[in-house]
């Protein structure tokens, strides 16, 4: 045991001497400072950019063996300012003592602390890396070196641990008029061997012009390759928001993506609106023109084409566009240009949703097919939150099967056809009282003559009712519907109309029949439903009242006429 002991305090003294000899003879005989001047003409040769390093090139030996650099500065390409292009406050890399005896160089750690890039494109769209690039393209590879007896051999290098700190990277396009930041970004790896896990830790702060920053961080156990890349065990940070699950890249050529994640909640609204200020409130509803006025934005069919994505996704919480749900299971399934979106199902607004939309672009024109389903869904929230309409409540299903074709969304839109069920029960129009509106028209008939009179509602006007009917055909995204019914306490309606949903504008015609004494039977007025989905307008159309009530007089006076002609004559 003595002799144990004995012989491991030789060897631990013997390496303590090795590296006590090597702190004081490497900076004697080896100063790596004599090649600052060397390195600044190869960087200036090479990218045609100047190199400082303030501070000096030195050695490391505890607790590893190293070189260190400090202060170092890349300069900006030609037009874009004196702002440098890249920064580094420190710089340096750590190897393990023992390989080198053997004549291997085994990193330990590369670290890298203070980092700033200033990324750029200028008004003509030309980028500040541009230059060093195309340099770096035309570089001719180097020959081998032949491997010399004694010398440290780079066939052997493996690389460690990977260590970036108080890194930041700055984006700016004079052309866009936009920035984007990477603030505060910390990277840290485990040993990297290649197709082995590592263990990996990501933490950085995004902003984009003047909206609030993104926090994130994440943890995986990454394993890459030269042609794959897997993420096990992700957890995911976002702001409040936390991801988990699987992750899979294999063949970078043309990827096949594989994943199995899930998110407890998103609002993904706040991330679609980031351009704007902190705190600005959310866009509303654009109206038609603006909506006409902007450029279209076409599938990226190349893209599309050459998806190879399968994968599950479940959201616990969940608001996008304005809608919200809950425990939704997604699935994603896209290869050689079909692309199925489901079956997929959540719970949202009192009742839930399923369905399956698939976009096919392997021909020509891309074509989009969608069989969707609502079912004891709150209409009144559901349309709000949409910004289709404010003022309906109820309980309802909504059952569609549409299809279309284009190259954006105007075309969609434009091109669909299919069919909607529609039933509504024990709800509320608001905005329009149907029984004052027809109370008006009876004191206003008389004055009318035969044009449409516009009648005065009020925000606390509402009309009740037990269920509402339709089923609507869409024809070339034109919805038409005859079949409207809608049952209250005291009135029945029936309609007919169209709604061009490219132009989200309408045109419906209503009867409205007011119950009067137990037969349920009354004065029946049309009223007319135009405008836009957003403010439609509700008018008594006087003139087909006032055809209804002259049809009426002449039935009276013909069935007096015909009675007069039955009854027998009296003697004289």
């Amino acid at each position: 045991m003595k002799k144990t002991l004995k012989i491991l305090g030789l060897t631990l003294a013997a390496l303590l001497g090795l590296l006590i000899a090597a702190a004081i003879i490497l900076p004697l005989v080896f100063d790596p400072n004599q090649y600052k001047g060397e390195i600044i003409r190869l960087v200036k040769e090479q990218t045609g950019r100047d190199l400082k390093i303030e501070k000096k090139i030195g050695w490391s030996f505890f607790p590893r063996l190293g070189v260190e650099a400090g202060g170092l500065e890349l300069s900006n390409a030609p037009g874009f300012g004196k702002e440098p292009f890249a920064s580094i406050d420190a710089a340096g890399v750590h190897v393990e003592f023992l390989p080198l005896l053997s004549g291997k160089i085994t990193v330990d750690t590369v670290y890298l602390h203070g980092l700033n890039l200033n990324l750029a494109k200028n008004a003509a769209g030309k980028n500040n890396w541009e230059d060093i690039a195309a340099k770096g393209a035309g570089a001719t590879k180097p020959e081998p070196e032949k491997k010399e007896a004694g010398k440290p051999s780079l066939e052997g290098l493996s690389v460690g641990r990977l260590d970036i700190r108080r890194a930041n990277i700055n984006w700016r396009d004079a052309s866009a008029g936009s920035t984007l930041a990477v603030r505060n970004l910390e990277l840290s790896t485990s040993k990297f061997v290649s197709g082995e896990p590592l263990d990996l830790r990501l933490g950085f702060e995004l902003t984009r012009d003047k909206a609030a920053p993104i926090k994130a961080t994440l943890q995986s156990r990454l394993t890459a390759s030269a042609d794959a890349l897997k993420l096990a065990k992700l957890d995911l940070k976002v702001d409040d928001s936390r991801l988990t699950g699987s992750m899979e890249i294999r063949n970078f050529a043309s990827p096949a993506v594989r994943f199995d994640l899930a998110l407890d909640k998103i609002d993904l609204d706040r991330y679609l609106d980031s351009g704007k200020p902190a705190g600005a409130p959310a866009a509303s509803a654009k109206s038609a023109p603006a909506a006409a006025a902007e450029q279209p934005v076409e599938l990226p069919l190349s893209t599309l084409r050459s998806l190879d994505v399968n994968g599950k996704f479940r959201i616990q919480e969940m608001k996008a566009l304005g809608l919200r749900s809950k425990d939704a299971h997604i699935q994603l399934n896209a290869k050689n240009g079909l692309i199925a979106f489901g079956p997929n199902q959540a719970k949202l607004y009192g009742g839930g949703y399923r369905g399956e939309t698939v976009l096919d672009v392997r021909g020509k024109t891309p074509q989009v097919k969608m069989d969707e389903k609502l079912e004891q869904v709150q209409i009144g929230p559901l349309l709000k939150d949409m910004q289709l309409f404010d003022h309906y409540t109820g309980t309802g299903n909504i059952g569609l099967k549409l299809t279309a074709q284009g190259f954006d969304a105007g075309q969609i839109k434009k091109s669909l056809n299919g069919t909607v069920a529609i039933a509504f029960r024990d709800g509320k129009i608001e905005g329009v009282d149907l029984i004052k509106l027809i109370e008006q028209a009876r004191a206003l008939r008389d004055a009318a003559r035969g044009k449409p009179v516009a009648v005065k509602t009020t925000e606390s006007d509402a009309t009740v009712f037990k269920s509402l009917t339709a089923n609507v055909r869409v024809v070339n995204g034109v919805a038409q519907n005859d079949d409207l019914v809608l049952d209250g306490a005291n009135l029945r309606a029936t309609g007919r109309g169209t709604a061009d949903l490219a132009r989200e504008t309408m045109d419906y015609r209503l009867k409205v029949t007011v119950a009067e004494g137990a037969d349920r039977r009354g004065t029946t007025v049309p009223v007319i439903v135009a405008g836009t989905f957003a403010k439609p307008s509700y008018n008594v159309d006087f003139g087909e009242l006032l055809k209804q009530e002259a049809e009426k007089q002449i039935e009276k006076q013909l069935q007096k006429g015909l009675e007069q002609l039955l009854q027998p004559k009296k003697k004289k």
